[in-house]
């Protein structure tokens, strides 16, 4: 059914949100240990095998190119639509997220950011502009941002919502990392082989929302054949990349070819059969993929008051309750927001991308696609603009 599979994307939100957590709380245990051998098995996994936060990054990039397209319809003022529906649903919540993270580095006694990397994080292109995130996650969303602009790109010239120009799309992009991998596996020490390892990183990003797209397109019960396809080609391209990185040098510490390379298609498989299976669709999962949003903007600001409060985690028990401490503090400020921030501004924005549509063509006021609040209605948040647009 349908809106199982859109349950199940929820479920699947919720997952990758708390595999985030779990890892940023790894990274504050004694199990985060990159010297550790196979005769500590746990320790050297969580090291050197597998990233919790690279799977459920991969997993929200999946979901992102599974349902962002989607929002751009063929309707009038399609592009201006989908930068307005965007707007209101990632940055008031991400707003409100900078101004609690300094409020809270303030209580703390943490240094506190310059005016100009405050501002220059209002933008979410901060990283463009020279200046560290406030937050690490926010890294994620100038991606995200990478991948709107490719696919406006891609509705201009008429590919996006054709399956077989998608796929044309998808072999380019994956023979493009695929050669810029053979130069940097043929070339390690090349002049200019930490830029090109960079590309390759920000391009793997945006191809696993290209993948995540065909595979909405490739729903069909007679596309198994080409999801199967797409899913080899994915795994294939970042062999080549797991292959590229050994030879140029590892991510980090933290961070190890190996561990991106399982990561990743371990993300892969998860989302497929989870498709396949409609899975996660429980109450559960569903309201945590609801306010998984916040979930990821909020958890680094409860991981510093937890720390605050219990210091670095010691041992088991310790490591378990830092966990416990951030994913309720991190879950709460996520619920109340939901309700007060997300909830109304997704609700405007609708408001005003259906007047944006309704108005194509004439010449209205600006302040007329502007509702008064007495028509912001909750019901306009929980039903989405079409379907797919959330």
């Amino acid at each position: 059914m349908e809106i199982d599979r859109y349950r199940t994307i929820d479920g699947l939100r919720g997952i990758a949100a708390m595999a985030v957590i779990v890892q940023h709380c790894l990274e504050f245990s004694p199990l985060n240990n990159p010297s550790a051998t196979i005769a500590s098995p746990i320790a050297y996994l969580f090291v050197n095998d597998f990233n919790f936060g690279r799977f459920g990054v991969i997993l929200f990039f999946f979901i992102s190119g599974f349902l962002i397209p989607s929002s751009i319809a063929n309707q009038p003022k399609p592009l201006v639509s989908f930068a307005i529906g965007r707007l209101f649903r990632l940055y008031p919540l991400y707003w409100f997220s900078v101004v609690l993270a300094i409020a809270v580095m303030a209580v703390l006694g943490m240094k506190l950011p310059s005016l100009a990397m405050v501002l220059a994080n209002t933008t979410m292109f901060q990283l463009l502009l020279g200046f560290e995130n406030i937050l690490y996650p926010y890294w994620t969303l100038l991606i995200e941002h990478f991948f709107y602009i490719l696919c406006a790109l891609l509705f201009v010239v008429g590919a996006l919502h054709s399956a077989l120009r998608m796929q044309y799309v998808a072999a380019l992009a994956a023979g493009g990392i695929i050669l810029l991998s053979c130069v940097l596996i043929a070339l390690p020490a090349i002049k200019y082989a930490k830029p090109a390892a960079d590309l390759m990183y920000t391009a793997s990003f945006l191809f696993a929302m290209i993948v995540g797209h065909n595979i909405r397109m490739a729903q069909g019960s007679d596309q198994r054949q080409a999801r199967v396809l797409i899913a080899a080609a994915f795994v294939v391209v970042f062999a080549f990349i797991f292959v590229a990185r050994v030879r140029v040098g590892g991510y980090s510490l933290l961070l190890s070819p190996a561990s991106v390379f399982f990561s990743t298609v371990g993300a892969l498989a998860v989302f497929l059969l989870a498709l396949r299976w409609r899975a996660f669709t429980s109450a559960a999962f569903v309201y945590l993929g609801r306010v998984s949003y916040g979930l990821y903007l909020f958890h680094g600001i409860a991981l510093w008051v937890a720390m605050a409060l219990i210091g670095k985690s010691g041992g088991t028990l310790h490591f378990a309750l830092l966990i416990l401490l951030v994913f309720g503090l991190a879950l709460a400020t996520s619920a109340l927001t939901f309700n007060l921030v997300e909830e109304p501004f997704i609700a405007l924005g609708k408001l005003i991308r259906r007047r944006v549509v309704r108005n194509a063509g004439h010449k209205a006021p600006v302040a007329a696609l502007f509702p008064s609040p007495a028509e912001v209605t909750q019901e306009d948040a929980l039903q989405p603009f079409s379907k797919e647009a959330t």
